[in-house]
């Protein structure tokens, strides 16, 4: 069985189980066929740290039973799902304010609030637009059909799927990472072409406190930058 702080990837395929509508895959084909699929998506098994609660609490809980290899189906309730439906969070607000942020609401548009909040359009009507906060999938028992691809059982491999998840797939060798015998100190030289790259300070943050957290405890992690002539020339 796994446990806290397993490296897994999962395939998955999520349902409405009322409905038969999947709303989510990992797998390009499933996409396809459910007329969900994206170009801009990569679709490849997804990294789940446990215990990190980054997927919903009922798959999550559903992994810790699996073992490496094992594919299954579970049934999941709202509540440990997307939660059941508020009716405190359908809004009635002015067809004006949505204009104002840019929006051209019609029913059923998803769209994102100047608070960062998503909503779906319910109506528009008479200079009033009536939107509901919920999510999409509050209130619906879902069905998952997943599957555990690989576990990752070394320190290297967990630090370059961090790499990956923080920095992209393609620094997973580029980034020149040293640990010592005692695993209490760990170095990565950052290739130049990171040095300026969106919010590379709190991405190298977030690398070294995963690091920490999910796989080694006691590590002092480095990150060097060598500047000279060679890096202003080009």
């Amino acid at each position: 069985m796994l446990k806290d702080k397993d490296f897994v990837y999962i395939d998955y395929v999520g349902k409405v189980k009322d409905t038969g509508e999947v709303f989510d895959t990992t797998i390009e084909e499933e996409a396809k066929k459910a007329n969900i699929y994206n170009k801009e998506t990569k679709y490849r098994p997804k990294l789940v740290i446990l215990g990190e609660h980054n997927i919903i609490q009922g798959l999550e809980e559903a992994l810790y039973q699996m073992s490496p290899g094992e594919e299954k189906e579970i049934e999941i309730p709202p509540e440990k799902a997307y939660g059941p439906r508020d009716n405190t969070k359908v809004k009635t607000i002015s067809l004006g304010e949505l204009k104002r942020q840019g929006i051209n609401p019609y029913p059923n548009m998803v769209v994102r609030l100047s608070n960062g909040s998503l909503a779906v359009i319910k109506s528009v009507s008479g200079g009033r637009v009536i939107l509901d906060l919920n999510h999409p999938l509050a209130g619906k028992q879902l069905v998952y059909k997943v599957k555990v691809v690989k576990v990752l059982d070394n320190e290297i491999d967990k630090i370059k799927a961090l790499i990956e998840r923080w920095l992209g797939e393609s620094y997973t060798d580029k980034l020149n990472m040293e640990i010592d015998e005692e695993k209490k100190n760990v170095k990565f030289t950052i290739p130049k072409e990171l040095y300026l790259a969106e919010d590379i300070q709190i991405r190298k943050y977030m690398l070294a406190k995963d690091i920490i957290n999910y796989v080694l405890p006691e590590s002092n992690i480095t990150f060097i930058e060598n500047y000279n002539k060679n890096v202003f020339s080009q």
